[in-house]
């Protein structure tokens, strides 16, 4: 199947993307890595009207460790995260959680972001930031918020961003000396719900 008629925009900065989604009539999809979204989208399970890519937005991408966090840009794509020495040795429960995140042609393209907004009941990422008490920033046209993990996650595929909102990045408090990860992962095939 092909998608419905849909009109594309790729927005080079935060302020055109938010001023998108805000002056949108219609229901707007937003395109980051797109391993969910295209088959939805395919199987027309989701028919927008508009398509705002925001691939094009620089400032929403990489890993930085400032101060007691390690900020992660929402379109880091989970192959950087996975391979990040940073998050080895700051979050190392995020490193040990990314190579379950499907398969590495999934991972080279998917995004960090994308997989927190979507928020999939079956998702590695969701319980691991709530485990690390990491924090959800969020950018409107009113503004910037913060949100702790545990409280974005409302439901299966249900979070706390509105509809005129943009998931930018993800801050992990850096592990202290002394604490330890473990991560384990039950599923029949690697890839396979858990």
């Amino acid at each position: 199947m092909k998608p419905s008629p849909f009109d594309y925009v790729k927005p080079v900065s935060l302020d055109e993307a938010l001023s998108l989604l805000s002056d949108s009539d219609g229901e707007v999809a937003v395109l980051a890595g797109g391993q969910s979204l295209m088959p939805t989208l395919n199987m027309r399970l989701s028919s927008p009207s508009l398509l705002v890519d925001i691939n094009g937005i620089t400032e929403l991408d990489g890993i930085e460790v400032v101060g007691d966090v390690i900020r992660i840009g929402a379109l880091t794509r989970h192959q950087v995260v996975q391979s990040s020495a940073d998050i080895a040795r700051h979050a190392p429960l995020i490193a040990m959680a990314m190579p379950h995140i499907a398969h590495p042609a999934i991972r080279n393209r998917g995004t960090f972001g994308g997989s927190i907004a979507l928020a999939d009941p079956a998702a590695e990422l969701p319980a691991c930031l709530c485990a690390l008490g990491a924090t959800i920033e969020i950018a409107g046209n009113k503004g910037r918020r913060t949100v702790s993990a545990v409280d974005f996650f409302k439901d299966l595929y249900q979070t706390d961003l509105a509809d005129d909102e943009l998931l930018t990045a993800v801050e992990i408090p850096v592990l202290a000396d002394g604490y330890r990860s473990a991560f384990e992962e039950l599923a029949r095939r690697h890839g396979d719900y858990a």
